[in-house]
């Protein structure tokens, strides 16, 4: 996910938007109190611009600027969990980023771990795909779901299509689902044998996944169309 660029906006909005996400907080708030023009709703003024519904705290969260964060969280008081055209929150685009400091800063304020985007896709969803065991673990610790449904499964639906064998392991410490059934007949053992991920297949047999399969289609079938030995 990449943070929406500023381009298209009026200058002062375009300043506070690059501002956020460059993190120069000196020109944050310069931008921020000529768009509010003394009346006092410094709030309103920052959340009433926005790119494709992402807003301040969005590039900033996506570009892991915590000092901005802080300011827009603890002082301008924005919505935390305000979603941008697609359903994505400030904490997606931290969990996008990687930085795990602001993912941490923003789950300690109150960010809501299982936000669904507009296909079902929560942080959880992101931090599995992209194996950033630290913040699987935050998410986990807040209380994520760790059996949310997608349109792409579950997080250990999608810690199996990528290979994330460590984050895979931290889901299924947190006892994941190892048989959750996605598209009629995909458990998280077909994905990661479709993947030709042999880590992550051990693992979810180690967890008991069903390596009967569901209907025709079955482990050892997919194991032998992939090259599995």
């Amino acid at each position: 996910m990449a943070p929406p660029q500023a381009c298209g906006l009026g200058t002062p909005q375009r300043r506070l938007l690059q501002a956020a996400a460059d993190g120069d907080l000196q020109l944050f708030k310069r931008a921020a109190r000529a768009l509010d023009a003394g009346k006092g709703c410094l709030r309103e003024a920052v959340e009433a611009v926005k790119r494709r519904g992402a807003g301040s705290l969005h590039l900033a969260a996506g570009r892991g600027r915590m000092v901005v964060c802080a300011y827009l969280v603890e002082e301008v008081l924005v919505d935390i969990n305000a979603a941008d055209d697609s359903g994505d929150t400030p904490l997606a685009y931290a969990v996008h980023e990687g930085s795990v400091d602001v993912v941490q800063y923003l789950l300690d304020h109150n960010a809501n771990p299982d936000s669904p985007n507009g296909k079902g896709s929560t942080p959880l969803h992101y931090a599995a795909a992209g194996g950033n065991c630290e913040i699987v673990k935050a998410l986990l610790s807040k209380g994520a779901n760790v059996d949310s449904n997608g349109d792409t499964g579950t997080p250990l639906h999608n810690a199996a299509f990528f290979k994330r064998d460590g984050a895979m392991k931290i889901l299924l410490d947190h006892h994941a689902d190892c048989n959750k059934i996605f598209n009629t007949v995909c458990t998280p053992l077909f994905t990661a044998l479709t993947a030709g991920s042999m880590e992550c297949v051990k693992l979810l047999i180690k967890a008991g996944a069903d390596v009967k399969g569901v209907g025709t289609v079955t482990p050892l079938i997919i194991a032998a169309n992939n090259g599995f030995n």
